[in-house]
């Protein structure tokens, strides 16, 4: 059976003195950058509940899991279509 470590008064910080551990990535490591993730938009989001009815929150879900899709995703590819369709309309 391995021995636990202790946890001395040089291992834990005082409140508020807590600092990141200063490593190195691995050089093995590949650093990969999500080419949409550099679009304004994706630097900016605001959290909305949604209240659905149960037959329509399964329909959902349902949905996600025949797709390989978030609900978030179906919703923002729904409410792009309304928009577009919507702006399409005299007012």
């Amino acid at each position: 059976m391995s021995k636990t470590a202790s946890l001395t008064s040089g291992l834990v910080a005082k409140k508020g003195q807590a600092m990141p551990a200063l490593t190195p990535p691995p050089s093995n490591v590949t650093v990969r950058v999500d080419s949409k993730a550099s679009t304004p938009a994706a630097d900016y989001y605001k959290a909305l509940t949604v209240k659905l009815d149960r037959e329509r929150y399964e329909t959902l879900k349902n949905a996600g899991v025949k797709l390989d899709k978030k609900s978030q995703e179906i919703f923002v590819e729904a409410l792009d279509l309304w928009l577009k369709q919507a702006a399409m309309q005299p007012a």
